[in-house]
């Protein structure tokens, strides 16, 4: 019982790590690669898990205080996960396709993947990959 609370609240909760085969593409080539789901102190329903593409850029804005923002380009949702079991890993494959005008990384643009697993009442685990676009 307190493991399941101590999970719910961030404390030994499901973790995730999104491993990218190839970081390095061309606008119009597929992300490929695997996310791997590790089991905390006590089993975790999940709901799903969503990759985002986004685009991070420096822009001065007078109505923001930050010089960097975020554009949504696409989203992947994977559903029909399951439970994960306390101290179980599983790994998730996933082909994530880009358009053909994607953006070129610059000193002021970048590609990031982000990765958030949806476990319900509780942390949503997070992971961020950067994916160089030439």
């Amino acid at each position: 019982m307190l493991n399941k609370f101590l999970s719910s609240i961030g404390i030994g909760h499901v973790k995730v790590d999104t491993i990218v085969h190839t970081t390095e593409i061309s606008p119009g080539d597929h992300i490929k690669g695997d996310i791997v789901l590790k089991g905390g102190m006590a089993d975790q329903p999940v709901n799903e898990v969503q990759l985002l593409l986004l685009l991070k850029y420096e822009e001065d804005k007078q109505d923001s205080d930050f010089s960097y923002h975020e554009k949504d380009l696409d989203t992947i949702t994977l559903d029909n996960i399951g439970t994960i079991k306390a101290g179980e890993e599983k790994r998730i494959p996933f082909e994530f396709p880009t358009n053909v005008e994607h953006p070129k990384t610059t000193d002021t643009e970048q590609t990031i993947l982000r990765t958030t697993v949806d476990i319900p009442q509780a942390v949503d685990p997070t992971d961020e990959d950067s994916i160089f676009v030439r």
